[in-house]
């Protein structure tokens, strides 16, 4: 839910809630004061019914009218003057109408008589009647402000908010380096806004220095690393060594190149990570796929592996070559390294999909951690454990979907583009 639409549910349950007690008690204190009118002034009629009737003589039923009744009782009967609501049918109209009366005890000489008067409620209850519909105006005029205001007046005063969001969203450190500061006359955008300048500011710097670690860091490790690579070449073609420092030095030459692949991918990880290929061009998949398998091709027939390539794909697609290179090249070589002796491969390239599968053992480790980095089967050897961490990365980066699934004892990777 938006800021704005939070707000304005907090501001219409508020309004709703004060409305629903605000009309129960405006219903209820207009109730008493008309109630209360309507007894005082039926207590002032019986007063000054009461006085008039000391000076003259009380008949057996007198009733003064349909509204006013005097009638005998005992001194048993006697009790506080009584005030209640009561229906009374109207022959005329056939229905009942509310009266509110007033019961009252008087002495005359040795006698009491029971008074009683009753007053018509009909137009304190049309009155009080009226008022529903007039709260329920007032409440619609309130719920139609509260939506005007939010729609205009707090949306102006969240612009800028919405402004810097915008620019986050789209925030981008190989297009939009800094977020600059813009003045605005609340004082909290303000302090948010320049919060966000010197962020940005701090970003940007930690990016570059980042940036020139990993290039200074991968030329400075790959130099020697090439060095020592050619002299044990050198040292390998001596005709003076023994069959023992020949397997000295194969080992060194093994962890040699594994560490050079080891400083390539992480190297490349973390290009990856600080998004820093972002240039497109127009690729063919299936030539690139089938480069891939060629420059493959002596791996492959090393294992004896069968292979079917399938390639439905129309045309190029818009994307980073080095990216997609990196993720195909990974994918057929992980099929190849993990496969089995006479093992099999099949791949299908379409315009949505890349379809890779694979015959091979059984996973040593959960399926769910098979994209993280330095997870790898013991049993494969030469292995740095980054090729599928690093295929992750690329098809996060590039919005691709990968999935795993292991069938009838095959491996199953599936790209959706």
């Amino acid at each position: 839910m938006k800021l704005l639409q939070r707000t304005t549910l907090y501001y219409l349950l508020y309004s709703l809630f004060i409305f629903g007690i605000g009309t129960i008690l405006f219903y209820v204190f207009i109730k008493i004061i008309l109630w209360d009118g309507i007894d005082e002034a039926i207590y002032q009629e019986k007063v000054q019914l009461v006085a008039n009737l000391n000076y003259e003589k009380i008949g057996e039923g007198l009733q003064p009218s349909t509204e006013v009744s005097i009638m005998p009782a005992l001194e048993a009967e006697v009790e506080k003057d009584k005030y209640n609501t009561v229906p009374i049918y109207d022959s005329l109209t056939k229905e009942y109408t509310d009266f509110r009366q007033l019961t009252s005890y008087h002495k005359n000489g040795e006698d009491w008589y029971k008074v009683t008067i009753r007053q018509p409620l009909a137009e304190a209850e049309s009155l009080l009647n009226s008022i529903l519909p007039v709260e329920i105006g007032l409440f619609l005029i309130l719920l139609g402000g509260v939506l005007l205001m939010n729609r205009f007046i707090l949306a102006k005063i969240w612009q800028p908010f919405y402004v810097l969001l915008d620019k986050l969203k789209k925030y981008n450190l190989e297009t939009t380096k800094i977020i600059p500061y813009e003045s605005t006359d609340i004082i909290e955008f303000q302090e948010l806004n320049i919060n966000v300048e010197k962020m940005t500011e701090r970003i940007y710097k930690d990016f570059l220095t980042q940036k020139e670690f990993n290039e200074n860091s991968s030329h400075e490790m790959q130099t020697p690393l090439a060095i020592i690579k050619n002299k044990l070449e050198l040292i390998i073609q001596s005709k003076n060594l023994t069959e023992q420092e020949m397997l000295h030095i194969q080992s060194i030459f093994n962890a040699v190149k594994r560490l050079t692949l080891l400083n390539k991918g992480l190297l490349l990880l973390s290009k990856i990570e600080n998004r820093q290929f972002t240039q497109k061009e127009n690729v063919n998949l299936g030539e690139l796929l089938q480069s891939i398998f060629n420059l493959l091709e002596e791996q492959i027939i090393d294992k004896n592996i069968t292979t079917e390539i399938e390639i439905k794909s129309t045309g190029p697609i818009k994307t980073n070559r080095i990216l997609i290179e990196g993720l195909l090249n990974n994918l057929v070589s992980n099929s190849i390294k993990h496969n089995i002796q006479n093992g099999k491969i099949t791949a299908e390239l379409t315009e949505n999909h890349f379809i890779i599968t694979n015959t091979g053992i059984p996973l040593s480790f959960p399926a769910d951690e098979m994209f993280e980095r330095f997870r790898k089967d013991s049993s494969v050897e030469n292995s740095v454990g980054l090729g599928l961490s690093i295929v992750k990365k690329i098809c996060d980066f590039l919005d691709y979907k990968i999935v795993y699934i292991h069938k009838d004892g095959l491996h199953t990777l599936v790209v959706n583009f």
